[in-house]
């Protein structure tokens, strides 16, 4: 039995048909076993929450000149649509305040965006950035920008 019939989302769960043999003499072995297994899938499942505030979202990251030092990631996900008070007009630039403390090195920064001619596009630097108070994000299609999830994913202190 599983959660979903989708073949993706399989890779990644646990499978719930195990059965234990309590009177083998390996029991406790296998036990230890899958109890790793459980640990170490759990342990290592990413968060995939985009909400509208700072999550942790169980990445890490290594720290530079000190690789076997790993550091926690945090994700904050920002409607540029809402924030900038309506649709990103081609060639403008949208400025909003993102609310980010603290954050000391980016891992990953990027906008979702849908326009008004049903074109569904990522933008990347330069054309979605942030810098230490304001998430910046330019139109470079030829419609209306209508959706915009801008999704940010740092290290803090």
């Amino acid at each position: 039995m599983s959660f979903s019939s989708d073949q993706s989302l399989l890779s990644n769960q646990l499978s719930t048909n195990v059965e234990f043999d309590v009177q083998k003499p390996e029991f406790n072995d296998v036990l230890n076993l899958q109890y790793r297994r459980i640990v170490d899938s759990v342990n290592t499942k990413e968060g995939a929450f985009y909400l509208l505030r700072e999550i942790a979202n169980f990445k890490q990251i290594y720290t530079l000149n000190n690789p076997q030092k790993n550091r926690n990631t945090y994700r904050t996900t920002l409607d540029i649509i809402n924030l900038n008070g309506g649709v990103i007009a081609p060639a403008a630039t949208a400025t909003v305040l993102h609310g980010i403390t603290n954050a000391t090195d980016s891992v990953l920064v990027y906008c979702s965006c849908k326009n008004s001619a049903g074109q569904i596009f990522t933008l990347v630097y330069p054309d979605a950035y942030m810098n230490a108070t304001q998430a910046i994000v330019t139109n470079i299609s030829a419609s209306n920008i209508t959706q915009a999830m801008f999704v940010a994913e740092y290290t803090k202190n």
